[in-house]
């Protein structure tokens, strides 16, 4: 929670009320610099995700692409098997992962519909996440969400623990056996969580995930059921108009926040291209 005495001026006139969570309006790119900025002074433990539109739901890629909802775990375990049986193909030994949460952080980065749900620590980063397309194609605006980790980690682990007899420690519920009785248990929790082993682009991306337990998911009715635990002081969608793109592009580009070095590798770096035409039109290289 960020307190009143530091981030009225800049956080509160802005916010409506909404659902489980606030909805922040803001009227440019530097007003949302500001906003960040409020948020990370008082609390490091905030986490952001960029949405290109802002009507987009909180929503693993699993649960996403599947029309019948919510998605049962005999789907993802059928998934999850096939990914596991012919990944070896494509990876060298070293690259193959330890446990079940590193083949769910790969399968992840490779584009495999997972339950998982990619977050960064960086609000910059998930600016660019939302902004990226061009920017002076649409109208319209784009969401950067931001959780506070710690409160919804707290959160997670008092749930769990009014149902699990034993005690519970966070690195624990990485290994093979607690993930696998956190996807099948009844408690339906969201966690922060990251795999031992961090691959190249989670570093660079400051990332990390959000894990719905449950063996059917559907994210944000999980998320919702927060509230009670306080979460519109915890949950904020931060809006803007998608016009602000190109200062954001520009000014995300002098920071070395683009394409080229959060993707690392040809593909990043010809993704990248894509934004020059509209920012060398406004002068911005």
């Amino acid at each position: 929670m960020v307190p009143a005495s530091r981030s009225d001026r800049l956080v509160y006139n802005y916010v409506t009320m909404a659902h489980y969570y606030q909805e922040v309006p803001l009227k440019s790119w530097s007003e949302a610099k500001r906003y960040f900025e409020a948020l990370l002074d008082e609390n490091r433990a905030w986490i952001f995700r960029g949405h290109y539109k802002a009507e987009w739901p909180l929503q693993p890629s699993l649960e996403r692409i599947l029309s019948r909802q919510p998605v049962d775990l005999a789907i993802e375990n059928r998934i999850i098997a096939e990914f596991k049986r012919h990944a070896h193909q494509y990876l060298a030994a070293t690259e193959i992962p330890q446990d079940l949460f590193e083949w769910l952080a790969l399968m992840q980065h490779h584009g495999s519909p997972t339950r998982l749900l990619d977050w960064s620590r960086s609000p910059y980063i998930s600016a660019f996440i939302a902004f990226e397309n061009p920017p002076q194609k649409e109208e319209g605006d784009v969401a950067i969400w931001a959780i506070d980790s710690q409160w919804l980690q707290e959160c997670s682990v008092q749930r769990l623990s009014e149902e699990w007899p034993m005690p519970i420690v966070m690195e624990d519920l990485r290994t093979d056996k607690e993930l696998e009785r956190l996807m099948r248990c009844d408690v339906r929790v969201v966690l922060p969580m990251e795999p031992e082993r961090m691959n190249e682009r989670l570093t660079i991306q400051q990332g990390l995930f959000l894990f719905p337990s449950g063996d059917q998911i559907s994210f944000e009715s999980v998320l919702a059921d927060y509230e009670k635990d306080g979460s519109r002081e915890h949950v904020r969608k931060i809006i803007l108009l998608r016009g602000q793109g190109l200062p954001c592009l520009i000014d995300l580009l002098r920071m070395n926040i683009n394409a080229a070095s959060l993707f690392p590798g040809l593909d990043g770096f010809a993704r990248s291209l894509r934004t020059i035409p509209d920012i060398a039109y406004a002068g911005g290289v």
